[in-house]
């Protein structure tokens, strides 16, 4: 057999050896999280000829989505009649298998051609249960991680770099699904670029230079486009979020450590790689960076309370190709029994928060944890977090479609989880949280940092000037007479009422839906 079957053998078995799990975990954790049903609001908005908005008719508009590329793609798929739960749920699991497959393509050919190195660290792949969990969720993050890759693969996958418009194309695209894609390009690119140079080798940084000069080009006339349809130079999202100081830092800090404490084989991981540094410096070096800058970007944000480490899924793939590396060291060395070991350790240690375990003490997680409301919060499980996500965002929902068929066109309501609240009612929405409302977002960052994205959330009360049509809504499990007999609901004042719905069309039936009107 050649050597090129041989290779490409090697590619399709430890691509097989991924997808398996993979796909499992997928099937596992399938769900769309609230936060996606902002986007998808913006899509169908645009869709429907009003533009990229949320609450149609402010001048100007608020940018309060983070996926510009994500949400036209969205609205493409409302053209076609196609739901926005289907569109995202088909384009982010095809972007997690392109994933899995150009990452153990780089495995096979390129990092750890051994079968032990190649295998190993494709079943490590395929077992990180992030990576599954935000291959479906709604949101961009898995095909921002796939072009990533693909960017990556496209500079160091191969003898020469491809073409400077492939090189082009890709970094725009990652540049443009997320508002903050442009670190992940300055860093890509600009690795090879720097290495290149150093190294006088112009098939090298020449591509890479000109790649990142047209995806500049997409980022400035994106740039132009928010100022003009937005009157600002950031997202609302990035106000209302970020903001950059030593305590959002430590806070980034608590968040990357609590990440390796609950996936400790990503750490055991890393540090294989970079034990194999020494003998391919040229191979690892560009992979270490590749693989530590969603770190540092995490602790430079502060973090994010949403489970399974969302904002470090695009590094992963880069530590599995840490992994293979360092398993091909040793395998190569004649120290194969130890690195089956330590694969067993790795994968050991990363599998248990998939289904609710875990390797290091709940102390030492819960005092990482950056979810800093309080009590409970804290000691959740990322599985937890998860399953807590999961449900809020179809009581969400199921409020969102109640509230739709007792309201009226031009009503408004305000809330905090802004999304399928949001998205299914179709109300003007008052948002708590500052992502759609700029005079929440524009506020200073508290002294005193809570849960990220959180940071600056008002009361209700703070939009009383408003007079929104909804203050309050809520589903109470159980009759009229206990809901009037229960004194936590106020029963009794005007505005607290129970209107009436279709029983056909409640979306939870034998639950009262409660409304505070906004008498506040």
């Amino acid at each position: 057999m050649t050597e090129d079957r041989l290779s490409a053998r090697r590619r399709w078995l430890a691509f097989a050896v991924a997808l398996v799990p993979f796909l499992l975990l997928v099937w596992h954790f399938d769900f769309i999280c609230d936060d996606a049903f902002i986007t998808f609001r913006y899509s169908r908005n645009l869709a429907e000829g009003q533009g990229l908005v949320y609450n149609p008719g402010v001048d100007p508009p608020v940018e309060g989505y983070s996926e510009f590329l994500w949400a036209l793609l969205v609205a493409g798929g409302l053209k076609l009649g196609i739901a926005p739960t289907i569109t995202a749920r088909v384009l982010s699991i095809a972007a997690g298998v392109l994933l899995v497959f150009v990452t153990t393509g780089l495995l096979a050919r390129r990092v750890a051609p051994s079968p032990l190195a190649s295998g190993g660290a494709a079943l490590f792949l395929g077992a990180l249960a992030p990576l599954a969990v935000w291959s479906t969720g709604g949101m961009a993050t898995m095909p921002f991680a796939a072009a990533v890759v693909a960017l990556f693969a496209l500079v160091w996958g191969r003898e020469v770099p491809a073409t400077f418009w492939k090189l082009g194309l890709v970094a725009m695209a990652v540049a443009l699904l997320r508002a903050d894609g442009a670190w992940w390009v300055a860093w890509i690119l600009g690795t090879a670029i720097v290495i290149g140079s150093m190294r006088k080798q112009r098939p090298l940084w020449w591509p890479a230079l000109l790649g990142a000069v047209i995806s500049a080009a997409a980022f400035l006339a994106h740039l132009g486009w928010r100022l003009a349809t937005y009157g600002d130079w950031l997202p609302n999202t990035a106000r209302a979020k970020v903001g950059f100081s030593a305590a959002a830092m430590e806070r980034g800090a608590e968040y990357v450590g609590h990440f390796l404490l609950t996936f400790p084989g990503v750490l055991l991981a890393i540090l294989l790689g970079f034990a194999a540094w020494k003998r391919s410096e040229a191979r690892i070096l560009p992979i270490a960076i590749a693989a530590l800058i969603s770190f540092l970007y995490a602790i430079l944000v502060g973090g994010d309370f949403m489970a399974f480490g969302r904002f470090l899924v695009p590094s992963l793939p880069f530590v599995a190709l840490l992994l293979g590396a360092g398993l091909h060291r040793l395998e190569a060395g004649g120290r194969r029994w130890p690195g089956v070991a330590l694969l067993v350790v790795s994968l050991a240690a990363v599998l248990p928060p998939a289904f609710g375990g875990a390797v290091t003490p709940l102390s030492w997680r819960s005092a990482l944890s950056v979810r800093r409301n309080a009590g409970p919060a804290r000691e959740r499980s990322e599985l937890d977090q998860w399953h807590l996500m999961n449900e809020q965002a179809k009581l969400w929902r199921d409020m969102g479609i109640a509230l739709k068929h007792v309201s009226q066109p031009g009503e408004s309501v305000v809330f905090g989880a802004i999304g399928a609240i949001g998205y299914y009612s179709e109300l003007f929405v008052y948002d708590r949280n500052g992502l759609v409302t700029r005079e929440v977002s524009m506020r200073p960052s508290p002294e005193e940092l809570g849960s990220p994205g959180h940071d600056k959330t008002v009361p209700t009360e703070f939009f009383a000037k408003d007079r929104p049509t909804y203050a309050q809504i809520l589903f109470y499990p159980g009759t009229m007479e206990r809901l009037q007999a229960d004194r936590r609901i106020g029963w009794g004042r005007p505005e607290v009422q129970v209107p009436p719905i279709d029983p056909a069309v409640h979306p939870r039936p034998g639950e009262l839906f409660v409304v505070r009107r906004g008498d506040l």
